[in-house]
């Protein structure tokens, strides 16, 4: 392989170019409403409100409300926290297969979140607990890893910890970092590799099967929850 072309696929660009995305957006809003914490401003700009997702149609907001911050200290909190996190899974899946698990990531945690949560949210956290199921979904495929292996058990500790956390505390959108992980670990166990010899093709599309049914599912509810 040509080595500028190796050194481009060695560069995480998604992840450089989610950063960019979201500061882009952080620095409009402050220029626009001089704030990133007004209720108007989130919803203008594309936060997550199941009222308009399910009774508007509006529904880039599953995709647009995980790259809105409320706040300074949400949005450098998540920043650092994707880079770390995308760089290296970046590295180990590559541009594409990093791409849908965070993206699919956070559709899922919006869709999550519109279950229970008839407030504004907004934030990456969704698409970063996508990327910390993921990881411990890949230590579960590649056991073999001490590298996985060990980090698989830092972010299971610390997936922990966020959900508790979640469900003492006001402001913290705990079905919306829920729905992130479950739709990380979902979308890695398709497309993630396997060193497991018994892992085949029937897991793979069973996964698929299992994202079909709950996306129907979580759509259903959420409907149901915001016109009762």
């Amino acid at each position: 392989m040509n080595k500028r072309i190796s050194k481009y696929f060695n560069v995480p660009l998604v992840t450089y170019g989610l950063i960019t995305l979201n500061i882009a957006v952080y620095g409009w809003m402050l220029y626009h409403y001089r704030t990133t914490e007004s209720i108007d401003a989130l919803i203008q700009t594309g936060a997550m409100y199941s009222p308009l997702v399910y009774l508007q149609n509006e529904w880039w907001r599953f995709i647009t409300a995980s790259f809105i911050h409320i706040g300074f200290e949400h949005f450098i909190f998540n920043m650092i926290t994707l880079y770390f996190l995308g760089k290296d899974i970046e590295a180990l899946l590559g541009h594409f297969n990093f791409s849908c698990i965070y993206l699919f990531a956070c559709v899922g945690g919006n869709l999550f979140s519109s279950l229970a949560n008839l407030n504004v949210s907004a934030g990456a956290s969704t698409g970063i607990f996508g990327l910390f199921a993921c990881y411990i979904i890949l230590s579960y495929l590649n056991p073999d890893s001490y590298t996985l292996k060990s980090r698989s058990i830092t972010f299971m500790t610390l997936l922990i910890l966020q959900f508790v956390t979640g469900l003492f505390s006001v402001g913290i959108d705990t079905w919306g970092h829920l729905g992130g992980a479950v739709y990380g670990a979902l979308i890695t166990l398709v497309i993630g590799p396997s060193s497991k010899e018994f892992f085949s093709q029937r897991h793979r599309i069973f996964a698929v099967f299992v994202l079909i049914i709950l996306k129907c599912a979580l759509y259903y509810f959420g409907y149901m929850n915001t016109v009762r």
